[in-house]
């Protein structure tokens, strides 16, 4: 049993929808999730940019961060980029966000709980950090659908809920949301 499991948490994670406008029509950045020693169960299956909060680590950092340690890329847009400012009355400090949806894990797997947001990143290739991650692509949003509709035991389970919801349940109809700027 690992220190995790003696202790009745969930663990906090970000997770990033990355889309870019293609040619025809937007794509989202996957990347096939290598960690073969620490994770083989998904080890081998798509995902999107995603990764532990820190302690004390500010969520929107916590995304840039975990972007950048992945991918190479530094994120240049988040939606929503909603929230508060920031309050610190007692030599303390919190504030409250808005993310584009929320996630969990409720069986099997690692008891993950977290927050996804939509975002661009800078107009670079992206590099995969090997130790994590492999064959990071850029995909057609309607091939994105189609994959995760025919074959979804080929993403990361935490994943799907997101990209379901994305995909299908998303209220914007906007080809992007980054768009109306």
């Amino acid at each position: 049993m690992n220190n995790i499991d003696s202790i009745n948490i969930c663990i906090p994670v970000v997770s990033a929808i990355i889309e870019r406008q293609g040619k025809d029509e937007t794509e989202i950045l996957i990347q096939t999730r290598w960690k073969p020693e620490s994770d083989p169960v998904y080890s081998g299956t798509f995902e999107i940019p995603a990764g532990w909060i820190d302690r004390y680590e500010n969520v929107f950092d916590a995304l840039k961060r975990e972007v950048l340690e992945e991918t190479g890329l530094h994120i240049t847009r988040i939606f929503p980029d909603n929230k508060t400012k920031t309050f610190s009355p007692r030599n303390d400090e919190s504030f409250s966000f808005i993310p584009f949806c929320c996630q969990q894990q409720t069986k099997g797997g690692e008891p993950w709980i977290g927050f996804v947001f939509i975002c661009e990143v800078e107009d670079k290739e992206p590099v995969p950090q090997l130790e994590e991650v492999k064959d990071i692509q850029w995909i057609k949003k309607s091939e994105l659908k189609n994959l995760l509709e025919k074959t979804p035991k080929k993403f990361f389970t935490l994943q799907l809920g997101p990209l379901d919801y994305y995909l299908n349940y998303n209220d914007d109809k906007k080809e992007s949301r980054f768009e109306q700027n």
